[in-house]
């Protein structure tokens, strides 16, 4: 393939089976189309070329893999590391490459922390001393020396200081010398490494090498603990290059130098009033060439991605897209545990936060053959460069210091101190009655509801294709402490919903496929959903010999995020059955590229939930003794956050708030009973909810400002709210309490209603009845669902919306996929891939083409719980077709 010019020939990707999929989902994987599409952690993707393959296939994948970055110059972030045994720490390779040739108009990542262990880390190899060490001061001088030459204020003082020498004679001049060298050198140093201390050891939010190094806050200073690293490894690098502890030295090494990269290529801050801040709307990239077993390079290429591997799990922020391309070895594959597959499906986890590496093999023909060529990616260009939008602002800020200085009260105006929501507690307006549920009887009225429309289908038979659809629901309530703890009756009126107005329209359009559910209860918490998926794959392997309108075509629900749903997920994807999700949120459930949940993922929203509880007004402020002035309320600079071991929902979004929550952060385990239970290190652990609500106790005495995150399941979270409330020793000034979509069955029904000192958000999605902001399908779809179900203490809940467009997306592909009297399970697969997009009851639905995540931009919403009906305090997300990202509410954007 031939350039514009015709002179320069341009690299073209081989045209392996899905190379099209892979170019186009790698772009978007660089540069996507939202900032915080940024956010998730994409896996180590290995690119592998055949035993025989010649060198010049992996530089041609390498090179066009790069082209589409920057043809002329850098328009993302990137590097591309070349294995070579005089480089055998390529980390130091992939910091200066990402600092050389900026994008332009962007002001440059500095990556102090990995520049200052480069340093370090050079002059342990190059002195190689015995077991004593070099000596922390040796080292402090030598690394802030390194950093003068760089410039910058550290810079400019060390060459004020002129010579090592006085600059007058006698007396005199030893005294200036000293008095000047003291002022521009010895001072500025001492500073500069204080500060480095208290960043990179004691801060207990970046402290990371301290962490790194298992030292404690109030342990040795930064170079001493660099002074013991190298006590420890340069002994081991003075011995021969194939010794085994020479390995050992150079890896740990390695791994000390990509972790301070990394922590320098973390999230970066939005330019807005700081121009200078990192302008990086892209993600950044390594291309790194792995050459064969044995061959020089191999062995740093091969430590260098086991450092990525250790590190990528921990990661605070993103990080970027490293692809490497060549030979790896057995034991590198092994090390790694990674997950082999193909082009297509390598493309759709680019956009998954997938900890497990990815393998790909190329084949050799494609090679043979012209390839592809990837288009070069267009990221957000800047229009000026940072210091001339510092004149720009700097004139700004001028024109409104003197126009405003005497404006009166300018300076002066208070902080908003208006608790997000009010200041109602859960229990206002006298309300103290838990609203009547009657489980087992609607429970029941839904599956009848659902069967009678099944025959209402069964008629269309004679003349158009009917098929069926299956739904894995929980087993039916006994009682009504299992509805509020279960979101399967509004879950099953939803489908309900949408099963009737198919069946109806059916009747005047010709192209619409009838479509009956069957109901398959899979026990308390989808706990037997293994077998019963197993059972229903063993059914569809026989499906000809039954009736064509039960032809099952597609399945429907799993509606929680446990190990069983997760491996079921799996299990129908490896048969080849589409799924579309309802309310099943961890990102883990993303087991097949065949099945699409339809609410964020934790991911999402725990990102969205750490940026509320650290930026809004949700904890009451402590020592407020005004009897009738408005309650008064911080945002929550400290979070304990509650989890239930070996659940995949609990686990997954604790974990993902963890990472994104600013605040100090107390974890607690919790699970009732008395079966044993790990607890991983730095956490607390809790078996009773008496024992819970002590330990909340303790975290509020000593830091008053601060939430609990919950993430274990609704009752036990109803345990926790009474031990809280029958105990009484922290609740005079209140409790907030922010939580998942598991909280809302049961907050709806009143079970909190005579609890004064609860102030409890949680996550929807769909904005609730009365919310001006509400598009016009979900405001028809609440009003046919009340006129339906007046009573249903969850009217304002997810579920039922999730659920009714849910099997909307599943009737349109089918629908699409109708050919004649035929159905294909293949064809609704591919119908699904090519996109879906409508106004539904939850707001805008927009699934992205040749993607199986979640829909762009889906709706997500924290609900304020009060006595009245629930207020929405956050609403990200295309709630409206028309809604623009400019308008999301502030902790959407972050």
């Amino acid at each position: 393939m031939r350039s514009a010019n015709n002179s320069v020939e341009t690299p073209s990707f081989p045209d392996d089976a899905g190379a099209d999929y892979f170019i186009r989902e790698y772009r978007t994987a660089v540069n996507p189309a939202r900032r915080d599409l940024l956010e998730n952690k994409p896996p180590l993707l290995i690119l592998t070329t055949s035993a025989n393959a010649p060198e010049s296939h992996t530089h041609r994948v390498l090179e066009a893999l790069r082209w589409a970055l920057g043809p002329e110059h850098k328009r993302v972030l990137h590097t591309v590391l070349h294995a070579e045994d005089e480089a055998p720490l390529l980390s130091v390779q992939a910091g200066a490459g990402l600092g050389f040739d900026i994008p332009r108009r962007s002001a440059p990542d500095r990556f102090p922390d990995f520049w200052l262990m480069a340093d370090a880390v050079d002059h342990i190899r190059e002195s190689r001393a015995g077991s004593g060490g070099l000596g922390a001061r040796k080292l402090r001088d030598h690394v802030y020396r390194q950093r003068a030459e760089r410039g910058g204020l550290p810079g400019l003082l060390w060459h004020t200081g002129g010579t090592d020498t006085a600059p007058i004679g006698g007396v005199r001049g030893f005294i200036v010398g000293l008095v000047w060298h003291s002022l521009t050198r010895t001072l500025p140093r001492w500073i500069w490494a204080r500060r480095q201390n208290r960043r990179l050891v004691r801060s207990k939010r970046s402290g990371w090498l301290g962490k790194h190094l298992n030292a404690t806050a109030g342990g040795a200073p930064v170079f001493e603990l660099l002074d013991q690293v190298g006590a420890r490894q340069a002994p081991r690098l003075s011995l021969e290059p194939d010794h085994p502890r020479h390995k050992e030295g150079l890896a740990a090494l390695e791994l000390l130098l990509l972790r301070a990269l990394l922590e320098d290529l973390q999230k970066p801050a939005v330019g807005r009033l700081l121009p200078k801040r990192r302008r990086r709307v892209s993600r950044p990239v390594l291309l790194l060439e792995i050459p064969p077993e044995g061959a020089p390079g191999a062995d740093s290429a091969e430590r260098f991605l086991r450092a990525f591997h250790t590190l990528q799990a921990g990661l605070d922020g993103p990080g970027p897209l490293v692809i490497a391309v060549g030979r790896p070895s057995g034991s590198l594959q092994t090390d790694l545990g990674v997950e082999r597959t193909n082009l297509r499906r390598a493309s759709s986890l680019l956009h998954s936060s997938n900890p497990r590496p990815v393998v790909v093999p190329l084949e050799d023909e494609p090679f043979e053959r012209p390839g592809l060529q990837i288009p070069p990616v267009q990221p957000r260009k800047f229009m000026m460069g940072w210091r001339a939008v510092t004149a720009v602002e700097l004139a700004a800020l001028a024109v409104v210091l003197v126009g405003g200085a005497t404006a009166p009260g300018l300076w002066d105006a208070p902080p908003d101190t208006r608790c997000v929501g009010g200041d109602r507690p859960v229990a206002a307006d006298g309300q103290n009655k838990m609203v009547e549920v009657r489980p087992k009887e609607w429970y029941q009225e839904a599956l009848n509801l659902i069967n009678a429309q099944n025959r209402d289908a069964e008629k269309y038979a004679k003349d158009r294709a009917v098929r069926t659809v299956v739904l894995f629901e929980s087993t039916p309530p006994t009682g009504a402490d299992d509805s509020i703890f279960d979101g399967s009756i509004p879950e099953l009126r939803g489908v309900a919903m949408w099963q009737k107005l198919l069946i109806d329209d059916a009747a005047s359009n010709s192209n619409r496929v009838p479509l009956r559910v069957e109901v398959r209860q899979v026990g308390t918490g989808f706990h037997d959903v293994v077998p019963a998926v197993r059972d229903l794959i063993q059914e569809v392997k026989q499906e000809k010999s039954g009736k064509e309108y039960e032809e099952i075509v597609g399945v429907l629900g799993f509606a929680q995020s446990t190990k069983e749903t997760q491996e079921a997920v799996g299990l129908l994807g490896g048969s080849g059955m589409p799924m579309v999700g309802t309310t099943a949120t961890a990102d883990e459930m993303q087991q097949s590229d065949i099945y699409w949940p339809f609410t964020p993922d934790n991911s999402e929203e725990a990102r969205v939930e750490a940026a509320f509880a650290a930026r809004s007004n949700i904890v009451v402020k402590a020592g407020q003794t005004k009897p009738n002035a408005p309650m008064e309320c911080v945002p929550a600079r400290n979070a304990v956050i509650v989890r239930t071991p070996d659940d995949l929902y609990s686990e997954s979004l604790a974990d993902k708030f963890h990472q994104r929550f600013q605040g100090d952060k107390t974890v607690i385990n919790f699970r009732q009973g008395s079966e044993p239970f790990a607890t991983p290190p730095g956490t607390q652990k809790a078996t009773t909810p008496d024992r819970l609500a002590g330990q909340v106790c303790q975290a509020l005495k000593a830091e008053p400002d601060t939430a609990v995150f919950w993430t274990a399941r609704a009752r036990d979270f109803t345990g926790f709210v009474r031990a809280m409330d029958v105990n009484g020793t922290c609740i005079g000034n209140g409790l907030t309490v922010l939580g998942g979509n598991e909280l809302t069955n049961v907050a709806l029904t009143g079970q909190y209603a005579d609890k004064h000192w609860l102030r409890l958000y949680h996550s929807a999605h769909r904005l609730p009845e009365g919310d001006k902001r509400a598009s016009a399908k979900t405001q028809d779809f609440v009003r046919r669902y009340n006129e339906q179900y007046p009573r249903d203490p969850w009217r304002q809940d997810g579920h039922s919306a999730v659920s009714y467009d849910a099997f909307h997306v599943l009737s349109r592909a089918v629908d699409d996929a109708h050919r004649g009297n035929t159905v294909s399970r293949d064809s609704i697969v591919t119908a699904l891939r090519n996109g879906n997009s409508f106004d539904g009851a939850t707001g805008f639905v927009n699934f992205s083409e040749f993607s199986s995540g979640p829909p762009a931009m889906k709706t997500l919403v924290i609900l304020r719980q009060s006595a009245g009906e629930p207020e929405a305090v956050v609403a990200c997300g295309a709630y409206n077709q028309s809604v623009k990202r400019t308008q999301q509410d502030p902790p959407c954007l972050h």
